[in-house]
């Protein structure tokens, strides 16, 4: 088998083969079955529009088109510029036994890939067939994800920041949100770099990163934090990312999608906002439906003869947006109680702690009172034995005097009786 040996494995495209000549056309649509998936084989350019045209219709892939260049009916020129009315891009090949310069000059303005003259070399036919295919099928799906984009980029345009980066990092197209969220004007924001609203608290590794990934061609996701021209402070959750030229090959510019997110305290606020005006509205409404529901079961009993099957409706369908309402009405209440559970929490721990700290505070506050007392009467203590010892200092001197003075008096007896005996 040609496909497995001498030129490669068998190809995914799909090709239309036109020839009149049925014997060459069935030797080569053998050759063609051997290298691609499918081969879709006419004997004229009326058959070949045909099958093109059905295949179009059902969304079936057509890679290229080979055809012999004089054939009845309709020729592979008049097919060609059939071709080329409904598409400017697909392979288109012609095979003829004679060359001729006006025709080439033709098909040349036709945009034909190739013209081959038979006996044709079939190696440098398929390998030119494989080629262009190829690239056209490329340029297929990166047309598709361009149109999958915009349509992407459209859908959003209303709830996300969009902007749009040359390779430079210059601002090319910024949306309105955009604009809204920085406080800057379009003509302001058009030409500048787009760090004109980065935060100068942002981490520049961040930066780095974002770069780094997007100039390698891959996607980059992160959440950055950015300053509006007001100084308001705000935070994204962004994607960036590369848009390639028409082959694939190249960058040829950013796209950054960005939806906004605040901190988690501001999200808590928020949300909790958010909740208690829901369950008023909820609450509203559920009254309005309650009211509505009577008005209509009043004018029941009161025979009025009303369109009882239209009401029977209204009723009903009242009921179950009541049933609805309150459904989420106890969800947010529950949600609510949940808030308040934790809250409660947080106040009764605070309390204790500030009751521990009470307690302890007054009994620091006895103990500092019984010592104060204690130092009190401790000096008072003091002060009398004060008075005792000087009293007892007054004793002692009076005393010593007292012993002085016997003292004196016996040692004049002594000299006296010392006297007496001589």
């Amino acid at each position: 088998m040609w496909a497995d040996t001498k030129w490669g494995l068998k190809q995914k495209y799909n090709i239309i083969y036109v020839e009149d000549e049925e014997q060459v056309r069935i030797n080569f649509e053998q050759v063609f079955e051997e290298f691609f998936n499918e081969v879709y084989s006419a004997s004229d350019g009326v058959e070949a529009l045909e099958i093109f045209n059905k295949l179009t219709s059902e969304n079936k892939r057509v890679d290229a088109i080979v055809s012999d260049l004089n054939m009845p009916n309709m020729n592979g020129i008049k097919l060609l510029e059939k071709i080329r009315d409904i598409n400017d891009e697909i392979p288109f090949y012609f095979t003829t036994a004679h060359s001729d310069e006006n025709s080439l000059l033709e098909v040349i303005k036709l945009n034909v890939s190739g013209y081959f003259i038979k006996p044709i070399e079939i190696e440098r036919l398929i390998k030119k067939i494989i080629n262009d295919a190829h690239k056209y099928n490329q340029n297929q799906i990166i047309q598709k994800q361009k149109d999958e984009l915009e349509r992407y980029l459209k859908a959003i345009d209303n709830v996300a920041i969009i902007s749009k980066t040359d390779l430079k990092g210059n601002i090319t197209f910024v949306n309105d949100f955009f604009c809204e969220l920085s406080k800057y004007s379009k003509e302001e924001l058009l030409g500048k770099p787009h760090n004109i609203i980065r935060h100068p608290d942002s981490p520049k590794a961040v930066f780095k990163n974002l770069w780094d990934t997007i100039q390698n061609g891959n996607t980059w996701n992160g959440k950055i934090k950015n300053l509006a021209k007001d100084g308001t402070v705000y935070y994204v959750n962004t994607t960036v990312i590369p848009i390639f030229d028409e082959f694939g090959e190249d960058i040829i510019e950013y796209v950054g999608i960005r939806f906004l997110t605040t901190e988690e305290e501001l999200s808590k606020r928020e949300f909790r906002k958010k909740v208690i005006d829901n369950i008023q509205q909820s609450k509203k409404k559920e009254i309005e439906y309650l009211n509505k529901i009577k008005a209509l079961e009043n004018e029941l009993k009161a025979n009025q003869k009303p369109d009882l099957t239209m009401y029977l409706e209204q009723m009903n369908s009242l009921r179950k947006k009541n049933g609805q309402l309150k459904a989420q009405v106890n969800r947010y209440d529950k949600e609510i109680i949940e808030i308040r559970s934790k809250n409660e929490q947080l106040i009764d721990s605070a309390n204790k702690k500030v009751n521990e700290s009470l307690l302890g505070m007054k009994k620091i506050k006895t103990i500092n009172d019984k010592l104060q007392k204690d130092f009190k009467e401790l000096e008072e203590e003091v002060e009398l034995k004060k008075d005792v010892i000087l009293d007892l200092q007054n004793r002692l001197e009076e005393r010593n005097k007292r012993i002085e003075n016997l003292l004196d008096v016996i040692a004049l007896r002594d000299k006296e009786l010392k006297d007496m005996s001589k």
